[in-house]
């Protein structure tokens, strides 16, 4: 169903491709980490994790089309770049009609550029960081035959150098190509692939250790880097698309997506094990190495018609889909058997550890998920000004494999979801919004008995207003919504007894209750000052009080401007923003005392800043200062340790457009 963004009953968040642009968001992880409502935070120095209205984010998709992407078993898909995107959409709150099992939290989709050029076009970019850091960009169009009916567009992007963290190196890079095609003036088809790839060398997994013997918490040099000089950490994803759209007239479509995704990981990593270090000699904990590989397939696709129809005066509109979605993940891992050195001085730690002699890889995880569902939805008119939307979504779900020498085989059966919402429109500006949504998300978390936690169940609800001024200049949105959920994962301090590496248990929560708001603008306020950004605020606690995830932050502040120059100096553009979160935290085992203390990082703010000077049409510079002010924060709180967020960044990067 074709809604826009003030018809859409959820709140919803655009980034286009000139904002990423500006900010310089050229990963997946920055883009996120720059939408309101949205958190970001490393799990390591090779996986993120997002989160919003207090919930991890488990929903991608890449032109609407599902994609399985998990965090702990990630390849890559986080730190790939937005290169080869046209925008980013962030639809907050529960989107199980569409998406069918996730979090209340929101759905990410992922839209690829397009070949739309009737004329050969052609951009070349190139930049260069602060950190020794490199990189550059191809992104070509044309047509194909002479009357453009065929086009195709092909990037191709590379970039490389070192980091804040100590001895620690990325690589990067990836290839897009794309034909489009209109077969007659009523369809039109679409096929491309792609290929990202990772190279990490020195990256941490896990982090930094919290305590000291004494039970003083640490505070280490943001540079310092708990890894080894053998660690390395590649990642590979490729994917195969096609798109086909037909037009029966000017109200009926079929649409048919469908994607294969292959991805792999191959690591080499050292874990530095324990919280705690001894203040005299740097000793007291403990080295694991480990090696790992994962490679995995998934096929999904959708076939979806799409209608208008008259009735009782008004236009209706109506969606009927099916979808199905398969995947498979195998991961295989080794340790070291021999040659496994001594924990050393932790105080001169430089990476210089002997690589241990590796035993042979066992079976980790082998795990096949498949989903298929049926789904309707309706828009009904009621009035001119009165609208009903109202939709269901049957699917059958079911996992099956090995987790670490375990079996499982869940088959909840066939799950329904309904979905309701009601739009009004005061005036064509104003509209107000009411929706609700069930929940239901199987759970990957394991108990002190090492068995999986029973999938969540739960209801969102939404309240909100979307207002246009400006003649449709600048667009906002309010947005109250509250969450209940049963069975939702919370860790525990006690560990899952046999399982190695070290493994916290997890406990359901019950009566899990999140609520909270979101304000949000977006657009032009004058003809030259752009405007984006947005508040947002949440509170959680289960059936006996205990606060929920508190890793997330409670309040966030994200707000950027830019603004057109002209007048100081033609072609000049200057922009800025500030990123500010509340206090996060959590809690681990103290030595000294032989009880728990938390730890993690008060409420902060990071100030950014942009120019760009357009030489003339085809050719310009653009300077970006990423944390300004050159904070040090911590932005990963896992392992019971802790790693530190970016520093000052500063890229400069030229484009020529031919």
């Amino acid at each position: 169903m074709a809604l826009s963004a003030q018809e859409t009953p959820q709140a919803l968040t655009v980034l286009t491709r000139q904002q990423m642009e500006d900010h310089q968001l050229d990963t997946l992880a920055r883009a996120l980490d720059s939408t309101p409502g949205v958190s970001s935070s490393a799990i390591d120095r090779g996986r993120q994790r997002f989160s919003a209205r207090g919930f991890a984010i488990d929903k991608y998709q890449v032109d609407g089309l599902s994609v399985n992407w998990s965090g702990p078993w990630a390849a890559g898909e986080a730190l790939a770049d937005t290169v080869l995107y046209d925008r980013v959409e962030v639809v907050r709150g529960a989107t199980g009609l569409l998406n069918g099992a996730g979090q209340p939290s929101a759905s990410v989709n992922l839209v690829r550029k397009r070949a739309h050029s009737h004329q050969r076009h052609t951009v070349l970019e190139a930049g260069l960081g602060s950190e020794k850091g490199a990189r550059a960009t191809l992104d070509h169009s044309q047509p194909l035959n002479a009357d453009a009916s065929v086009r195709g567009r092909f990037v191709i992007h590379q970039q490389g150098g070192e980091t804040f963290i100590d001895r620690e190196k990325n690589r990067q890079g990836a290839l897009y190509g794309v034909i489009d095609a209109d077969l007659s003036p009523a369809t039109r088809a679409s096929l491309g692939m792609s290929h990202q790839q990772t190279r990490k060398d020195s990256a941490m997994w896990g982090g930094l250790p919290s305590l000291f013997d004494d039970g003083q918490l640490t505070r280490w040099p943001r540079s310092m880097n708990s890894s080894a000089d053998w660690v390395y950490w590649n990642t590979d994803n490729t994917n195969v698309f096609f798109d086909g759209l037909h037009r029966f007239n000017e109200r009926w479509s079929l649409s048919l997506k469908a994607n294969q995704r292959r991805f792999d990981s191959d690591a080499q990593l050292f874990y530095f094990s324990g919280n705690t270090v001894n203040r005299a000699d740097g000793l007291g904990w403990a080295p694991w190495p480990g090696k790992f590989s994962t490679e995995g397939k998934q096929n999904t696709a959708q076939l979806q018609l799409n209608g208008q129809f008259d009735a009782w005066g008004q236009q209706h509109d109506v969606v009927v889909g099916a979808q199905y979605n398969k995947q498979r993940r195998t991961s295989r891992s080794a340790t070291g058997t021999t040659n496994i050195a001594p924990a050393t001085d932790f105080f001169a730690w430089d990476g210089s550890y002997a690589e241990p002699t590796w035993g042979a890889y066992s079976l980790s995880l082998d795990q096949i998920d498949t989903e298929s569902a049926l789904y309707a939805s309706a828009r009904m008119r009621v009035s001119r000004q009165l609208s009903v939307i109202a939709g269901s979504r049957l699917s059958r779900w079911k996992s099956q494999g090995v987790d670490y020498g375990k079996p499982f085989d869940r088959q909840p059966g066939s799950v329904w979801t309904p979905y309701a919402a009601v739009l009004y429109d005061f005036t064509p500006a104003h509209t107000a919004y009411a929706s609700y949504t069930s929940i239901f998300k199987p759970q990957n978390e394991r108990d002190v008995h090492n068995q999986l936690l029973d999938p969540i169940e739960g209801k969102n609800y939404e309240i909100g207003l979307k207002s246009s001024w400006l003649g449709g200049e600048l667009d906002t949105q309010l947005s109250v919504f509250r969450v209940r959920q049963e069975n939702l994962a919370q860790r525990t301090d006690a560990h899952i007894p046999g399982v190695e590496p070290a493994a916290y248990a997890y406990r359901a929560a019950k009566g899990a209750t999140t609520q909270g708001f979101e304000v949000e603008a977006a657009g032009r306020i004058t003809s030259h000052l752009q405007l984006g950004g947005g508040y947002s605020q949440w509170r959680g606690r289960d059936a006996s009080g205990a606060a929920l995830n508190t890793t997330e932050p409670r309040r966030q502040l994200k707000l950027f401007a830019s603004y057109d120059a002209q007048r100081l100096l033609p072609g000049l553009t200057l922009g800025g923003g500030i990123n500010w979160q509340s206090r996060i935290y959590t809690r681990t085992g103290n030595r000294a005392t032989g009880g728990n203390i938390e730890y993690g990082q008060n409420a902060y703010a990071l100030v950014s800043l942009m120019a760009r000077y357009q030489f003339n049409p085809q050719f310009s510079a653009q300077l970006n200062i990423d944390n300004l002010l050159d904070k040090k924060y911590i932005n990963q709180l896992s392992f019971n340790q802790y790693g530190y967020g970016d520093p000052r960044r500063i890229g400069l990067s030229l484009k020529y457009a031919f």
